[in-house]
């Protein structure tokens, strides 16, 4: 890379001085900004050519990269004998005001990226036990912030949040909630099925569900649509134990992913629907694709912090302890299961894990606790635990997911 400075004949500037960055011919520059530390000018070329690539696998490839230094003052191209100079490599140690825990750090040359590293180990000081330890990049736009820092500023945040979790209401608490928000002509829910298009109404005193023969579409001209009266409830526990009576009102019927007006109108029938669906994934007594009935249901009446997360339950397909609510893979086993015995079609013994950063599935076959292959060609496998039929994936966010195969 090149910095052509400023002359009487010919005037450059860029956005750090009277100077212009030029890359070496088939390189561009990829990053540059001015070093919050030391008041160097950090650039980064990257190679555009493409046959100089590597490829680190499952569909990634690493891009040959080099940094630079400049003093802007001087626009002058920094060796690391010079730049170097601006900063310490002795190892500091930092207590925390509390005195609880001790922060390890050290600045470190790596010659073989011609950069600088920090590495951090944070230490709880009466244990003795390391809770981090990181190696990052030394160089940046924004002030770094520490392992202890970070430490802190997450504990708070920890601290927030369990506080608003503890002040969400139960899907008890939000029922009576919604009860007393209820006005003369709310829409409590408008849903169809293959027939009719329907609609539940609070008139001031009872519920009305009405009812028009049409099949449902979004483009419908809604101003013509004429609805007749189908029946009354005195309560909406009425309508619940008529309209909810076993599974095949999800499969059945669908909601309006909105109300017409954009909304999702009155929530009163969430307690009711999560109810539902709690016993419903406790017992297993779904398919997967009766799930995505499932699930149309219950995102219509999912509000972002509306009610305790705790709420919404699920169980381990395979023994039926309690799990973490994991919508996505409604049939996932708990780490208990997975962590027993798990074999192929042949009996050999299985483990899963991730191909890479990038994620996959990489199977990895025993025979008498021996490694015999490895496999990444597949992104499911089918494997066996006591007999009983699963299915290992990649999950969505790394790591493994398995869960019955039905």
């Amino acid at each position: 890379m090149k910095v052509l400075k400023s002359t009487i004949l010919k005037k450059r500037k860029c956005e750090f001085g009277n100077f212009e960055l030029v890359p070496e011919s088939g390189w561009k520059i990829s990053q540059s900004f001015i070093d919050f530390e030391s008041g160097l000018l950090i650039v980064s070329e990257s190679d555009e050519n493409e046959e100089n690539w590597v490829d680190t696998g499952f569909g990634s490839r690493t891009i040959p990269n080099r940094e630079h230094r400049i003093d802007i003052k001087t626009g002058e191209v920094l060796s690391s004998e010079q730049w170097t100079k601006y900063f310490s490599y002795e190892t500091i140690e930092q207590i925390s005001e509390d005195g609880m825990y001790k922060l390890i750090t050290t600045r470190v040359h790596e010659p073989e990226r011609d950069s600088d590293g920090i590495k951090e180990e944070l230490i709880e000081i009466e244990t003795g036990k390391t809770l981090s330890s990181s190696d990052g990049i030394a160089f940046r736009k924004e002030k770094r912030e520490n392992s202890l820092e970070s430490h802190y500023r997450r504990k708070k945040e920890l601290e927030k949040r369990k506080a608003e979790l503890e002040s969400m209401p139960t899907l008890s608490q939000f029922f009576e909630m919604e009860l007393e928000k209820l006005t003369e002509r709310d829409v409590i829910l408008e849903y169809y099925n293959s027939e009719y298009i329907f609609k539940l109404i609070y008139t001031g005193s009872v519920f009305e569900l009405l009812k028009v023969s049409a099949n449902f579409r979004y483009n419908l001209d809604w101003n013509s649509i004429k609805y007749s009266f189908e029946s009354t409830f005195s309560s909406i526990q009425e309508f619940v134990s008529e309209f909810l009576t076993d599974k095949t009102w999800f499969l059945n019927h669908s909601p309006f992913n909105l109300n017409k007006d954009g909304s999702k109108g009155n929530q009163l029938l969430k307690k009711f629907v999560v109810y539902f669906f709690n016993e419903l994934r406790e017992k297993h007594d779904f398919t997967f694709d009766e799930y995505n009935q499932m699930q149309q249901w219950e995102n219509h009446f999912y509000q972002l912090d509306s009610v305790k997360p705790e709420e919404y339950k699920q169980f381990c397909s395979n023994c039926k302890a309690s799990v973490s609510y994991y919508p996505r893979y409604p049939k996932y086993i708990c780490s208990n299961c997975s962590s027993k015995k798990i074999t192929d079609e042949s009996g050999l013994e299985l483990s899963f894990s991730n191909i890479g950063m990038s994620g996959g599935l990489r199977i990895t076959y025993k025979k008498e606790g021996e490694i015999i292959k490895e496999d990444t060609s597949q992104w499911q496998k089918l494997c066996f635990i006591e007999g009983k039929r699963f299915i290992a994936t990649e999950a969505r966010f790394g790591g493994i997911v398995i869960q019955t195969e039905k």
